[in-house]
């Protein structure tokens, strides 16, 4: 038997933030009772000036790798055509950042790279490097001109093997069997 309704069923409350926890709790509450909406709505929402970063679940994991299998083509081609383009300096940046975290993380770990450690290792390491984000962003400021110099090789060796590709392919004779 349904239960019956009460005032607080009719209430309608707006989720903006403001708002008290307890009436927003109550509100997302019955409507999740209700079954209206989807959790998507509630995994968007977010109050000014928080960001959730928070590790991902074994059921995360396993439903990104589906997601990422799905698209698995579509990622490979954007990072193809990403890597003809000349990245911005805000790419170079986090391109020099995330080197710079990868070069403090292998000092912690005595050289070992981030794949031979264990889940629980790394999210204690990352929980230390997020802890040292002035000496992490000092680093990247000095590898800035090392990543635009690695950029520009890698262009220069991608345009030079596709130049040499179309040289030396020939067609095979009208008579050659294979």
């Amino acid at each position: 038997m349904p239960k019956p309704l009460s005032f607080k069923d009719f209430l309608v409350v707006d989720y903006a933030p403001g708002t008290g926890e307890y009436i927003s709790y109550q509100a997302k509450k019955r409507k999740k009772q209700q079954g209206a909406g989807s959790n998507a709505e509630y995994a968007s929402y977010q109050p000014e000036g928080e960001t959730i970063e928070e590790a991902l679940t074994h059921a995360q994991r396993i439903k990104r790798r589906q997601q990422f299998r799905k698209m698995k083509g579509r990622i490979k081609l954007g990072r193809l055509r990403a890597l003809r383009r000349t990245p911005t300096m805000d790419v170079v940046k986090r391109r020099a950042k995330k080197k710079a975290r990868l070069l403090i993380l292998k000092r912690m770990t005595r050289g070992k790279s981030k794949a031979e450690l264990g889940f629980a290792q790394r999210q204690a390491y990352e929980k230390k490097l997020d802890k040292m984000g002035s000496r992490i962003d000092r680093l990247a400021r000095r590898l800035i001109p090392d990543v635009r110099k690695a950029d520009r090789e890698r262009k220069k060796s991608a345009l030079h093997k596709q130049t040499t590709d179309r040289s030396t392919s020939t067609k095979p004779k009208s008579g050659a069997a294979f």
